[in-house]
């Protein structure tokens, strides 16, 4: 019997698990060394600090492209009479930010 992904892993004996205890002790063994590679990882401050930087700078880049489209999309409905006065107010608050 195969693992239940259905595909033999990395670190797994030839040897197949052939009960049902014995794909539970692998699953078990296996997850055991996800956690060490885990716990690991999380202590490489050197790992840490850069998937820190990616993550602020994923946030930024993708907070900007976001506002960027928001703003892109909502320039046509400016000539809506009923949205003309808040969004004249959306985007004079926005270039009044820019200046601070």
């Amino acid at each position: 019997m195969l693992p239940v992904s259905g595909r033999v892993e990395r670190g797994m004996n030839a040897e197949e698990p052939k009960t049902p205890g014995e794909l539970l002790a692998w699953e078990i063994h296996r997850a055991n060394e996800l956690t060490a590679q885990l716990i690991r990882n999380q202590t490489d401050w050197k790992l840490a600090f850069r998937n820190g930087l990616v993550t602020g700078f994923g946030t930024v880049v993708g907070a900007t492209v976001l506002v960027s489209l928001l703003i892109w999309l909502l320039q046509p409905l400016r000539q809506l009479q009923f949205l003309k006065q808040p969004l004249d107010r959306i985007a004079t608050e926005l270039e009044q930010r820019d200046r601070r």
